[in-house]
């Protein structure tokens, strides 16, 4: 198991990289068609797999 309670700073260079990673981010957590109509802007939706995605997260966090 991953140890993120001994690690805080696991977590905090993941929200760092969803945050600026926005476009990244809405992949990864599946963007809402509402979302997108609400906000104006086209629904993006993640060409590559949640696996290569976790895993390009877990680059820059480990």
């Amino acid at each position: 198991p991953i140890e993120w309670v001994d690690n805080p700073s696991w977590i905090h260079k993941a929200l760092q990289y969803l945050n600026d990673n926005v476009e990244f981010r809405l992949k990864l957590f599946s963007d809402s068609t509402a979302d997108a109509k609400a906000e104006d802007r086209k629904k993006s939706q993640g060409k590559e797999g949640k696996i290569n995605m976790f895993s390009t997260l877990a680059e820059h966090v480990f």
